[in-house]
C-alpha cells in the first residue's frame, strides 16, 4: 500500500495533465486510435487540431484561467501548512509538501504545461478499458514528461514502483486492489487503473505496450459518428450504454471480471429473461454522442445526441410545438423558452402504457415499472380541464436586471423583460384569469395584438411601466423600458422550424460576472468554515474570465428522428 503523499503524486499529475488537452492534435493523431479497444464502452478522442486562429484567441485568456486556479490552490495550501505546522514534529513533512505543491503549481500555466511536453496540438483520448478509464496523450518530447514526474516525485519524498510488460517500463501505486499506472511509450503519456490481479499481458493491453486485435481506428467508429453527425475530428466522444448495461447483465470479458473482482462488488446473476430485458432497457438509448460541428475563431458550436429506438424517437418527435420567438436570440442577458404539445405528451405515454401491456415485463427488478401501468391508465383517465391541452409553451426574455443580489438574496429593484405565454384560444384564458381577479377583467384585452398598459401594484414594484397584449394563440407581457412595443412584437415574433423543444440565450459574460459576484460575496450568516475573501476573489475572477471568452451562448433541445439532440452555440468575443 501507498501512503498519503504518493496517492497526491498521482492525483495531481492526472489534473494537471488533463488541464493541457484544451486544445489539439497533431496531422498524424488517428494512429492513437489503435489503442483503444473496439468495445470499449466510452471514447472521447481528439484526432485534429484546433484551429490555430482560435487557438490563439483563447490561449492568453486560457493561461489566465490557470493563475485563478493557481491562487485557489495556493489557498487550500497556505490552510493545510497552518495545520501541519500546529503538529509537532512535522518540519520535515511541512517543507517536503511546500516542495511538492511548487512543483504542481508550477505546471499550472501554459508554460508549465509546454515545459512538460504537451503541446497545443497534442492529441488526446480518454476511454474505457472495460470500466476503467484511460487517459492518453502525445508528447512533444517524452523526456520532458518523465523529468517532470520525477521532479514531483523528488519532492514528495517518494518514488513510484517499477513495472513491466512485454519490454515496456512503466510507473504505477498500490492503492488497495488496484494499480494506478503512469508510462511514457511512443511519444505518448498514459495514465490509467487496472485491477492488481492483471497479469502481464493484460497490462500491456491496457498501457497500449500491445495493441489490441480489435481497435477503434480498425473498426472506424468514430469517422462514422463524424460522417453521420457532421461532426469534425477536433473532439468526438460516445457512450455505448449496452456495452456497459452487458457487463452487468453477464456480457462480461476477463478483464471485466477482475475489475469486480478488485472492487469487491460482483454485479447479482441474472437469469436469462432479467439480463434480456436489461439489454432491452439499454436499447431504449443505445447510443449517446457528442462532438464539435464548427470551429473558427468566431463560433463554436457542438452538439450531444441521446440515440433512441426508432419507435421512442418517433413518438418524441410529435411533440415540440411552434412557439412565437422560441429559439431565437433576442439579445439581452437571457432568455428561455419551452415548447410542447401537450396532447402529444398524453399520445406518447399512452404508447408506452400500450407497449408495457402487450409485452409486460416479466423479470421482478422492473416489476415497479409494471405496476405503475395501471397507475398510468388512471392518471390518464382523470378528467383535465380542456386548457390544460391548449397550453403550448412559453418564452421569457429577460434584457436586464438591476440591483439584484445572489448572495444576499436580495430582489431586483427593477427588470426590463417580457413573457409570453402560447395557448390555443388564448383570450378564453384571459377569461378564466378575469373571474379570479378583477384588475384583469378591468384590463380589456382583446385579440388583436394591440399592447394595453397594466395598472397592477405587483408590477410597479420591478418596472416603471408594464403592457400586455393579446392574439388568438398567445398573450405576453412586458416589463420596464420598450414594454409597449415589446409586448406586441412578441405575439409576432417568427416561430423556427422545425421548433426546439427548450430553448436558452445569453449574454455570457454578463451572466458570469452576476454569478462571479455572487460568489465573492461575504454571507451574511458567515462562521468560522466560511470560505476565505481571496478564495472568494480567485472563483470571482474564473467566472469572469470564462464569461469573457464568449459573447452569447445558445443551447438548443430538439427532438428528432435520431432520438434527443442537444446542440450548443458559442459565439466569441473579439
Amino acid at each position: 500500500m501507498i501512503n498519503i503523499a504518493k496517492r497526491t503524486i498521482i492525483t495531481f499529475a492526472v489534473a494537471i495533465i488533463s488541464l493541457s488537452i484544451a486544445s489539439a492534435a497533431s496531422n498524424n493523431s488517428s494512429d492513437l486510435l489503435k489503442y483503444i479497444p473496439a468495445d470499449s464502452p466510452y471514447v472521447f478522442a481528439s484526432t485534429e487540431p484546433l484551429p490555430a486562429k482560435l487557438a490563439d484567441k483563447l490561449e492568453p485568456t486560457v493561461d489566465e484561467i490557470l493563475q485563478a486556479y493557481q491562487n485557489i490552490l495556493r489557498q487550500i495550501v497556505a490552510e493545510q501548512s497552518v495545520k501541519m505546522s500546529s503538529e509537532e514534529g512535522d518540519e520535515e513533512k511541512l517543507d517536503q509538501f511546500h516542495g511538492l505543491m511548487e512543483e504542481i503549481l508550477g505546471l499550472m500555466s501554459l508554460e508549465g504545461i509546454r515545459g512538460a511536453g504537451i503541446e497545443r496540438d497534442s492529441a488526446f483520448a480518454f476511454y474505457g478499458n472495460g470500466l476503467l478509464p484511460v487517459l492518453r496523450l502525445e508528447l512533444s518530447d517524452s523526456d520532458l514528461f518523465d523529468a517532470a514526474i520525477a521532479r514531483i516525485e523528488e519532492k514528495a519524498g517518494q518514488v513510484l514502483l517499477i513495472g513491466e510488460a512485454t519490454g515496456a517500463t512503466y510507473k504505477y501505486a498500490e492503492v488497495e486492489n488496484f494499480k494506478l499506472i503512469i508510462a511514457t511509450l511512443r511519444d505518448q503519456a498514459v495514465i490509467t487503473a487496472v485491477p492488481a490481479s492483471f497479469d502481464e499481458a493484460q497490462v500491456a493491453l491496457a498501457i497500449g505496450a500491445k495493441t489490441p486485435r480489435k481497435n477503434l481506428k480498425k473498426s472506424k467508429a468514430l469517422a462514422a459518428i463524424d460522417r453521420e453527425y457532421g461532426f469534425s475530428g477536433y473532439l468526438t466522444g460516445f457512450i455505448d450504454t449496452q456495452r456497459i448495461a452487458g457487463m452487468f447483465a453477464g456480457n462480461t470479458s476477463a478483464e471485466d471480471d477482475a475489475f469486480f473482482a478488485a472492487v469487491g462488488e460482483k454485479p447479482p446473476e441474472l437469469g436469462d429473461v432479467c439480463a434480456a430485458e436489461v439489454m432491452e432497457m439499454a436499447g431504449i438509448a443505445p447510443r449517446i454522442v457528442i462532438g464539435y460541428s464548427n470551429l473558427s475563431a468566431d463560433r463554436i458550436e457542438s452538439a450531444m445526441i441521446v440515440e433512441l429506438r426508432e419507435d421512442l424517437a418517433r413518438g418524441l418527435a410529435t411533440v415540440p410545438a411552434e412557439v412565437p420567438g422560441l429559439g431565437k436570440d433576442a439579445g439581452g442577458l437571457m432568455s428561455l423558452g419551452f415548447g410542447f404539445d401537450v396532447m402529444a405528451i398524453r399520445d406518447f405515454y399512452e404508447a408506452r402504457l400500450d407497449a408495457m401491456e402487450a409485452d409486460p415485463y416479466e423479470c421482478a427488478k422492473f416489476a415497479h415499472l409494471q405496476e405503475g401501468v395501471a397507475k398510468g391508465r388512471e392518471a390518464l383517465n382523470q378528467p383535465v380541464p380542456p386548457v390544460v391541452y391548449s397550453f403550448r409553451g412559453f418564452v421569457a426574455n429577460i434584457a436586464d436586471i438591476q440591483g439584484m443580489d445572489m448572495s444576499t438574496n436580495t430582489p431586483p429593484q427593477s427588470i426590463d423583460a417580457s413573457i409570453l405565454i402560447a395557448v390555443e384560444n388564448a383570450e378564453s384564458l384571459l377569461m378564466m384569469a378575469a373571474m379570479l381577479d378583477p384588475q384583469i377583467a378591468a384590463l380589456s384585452l382583446v385579440p388583436d395584438g394591440k399592447p394595453v398598459k397594466l395598472e397592477l401594484a405587483q408590477l410597479a414594484e420591478f418596472a416603471d411601466s408594464a403592457f400586455a397584449a393579446l392574439s388568438a394563440d398567445a398573450l405576453s407581457v412586458s416589463l420596464g423600458e420598450g414594454a409597449e412595443s415589446n409586448s406586441a412584437d412578441m405575439l409576432v415574433a417568427e416561430s423556427v422550424r422545425p421548433a426546439p423543444f427548450m430553448s436558452m440565450n445569453m449574454d455570457s459574460a454578463r451572466y458570469y460576472s452576476m454569478i462571479g459576484d455572487a460568489m465573492s460575496q461575504k454571507p451574511a450568516d458567515e462562521d468560522e468554515n466560511e470560505m476565505p475573501e481571496a478564495m472568494r476573489e480567485a472563483m470571482k475572477e474564473i467566472m469572469i474570465l470564462s464569461g469573457s471568452l464568449y459573447q452569447r451562448m445558445s443551447v438548443d433541445v430538439q427532438f428528432t428522428a435520431r432520438g434527443i439532440e442537444v446542440n450548443g452555440v458559442m459565439e466569441l468575443s473579439d
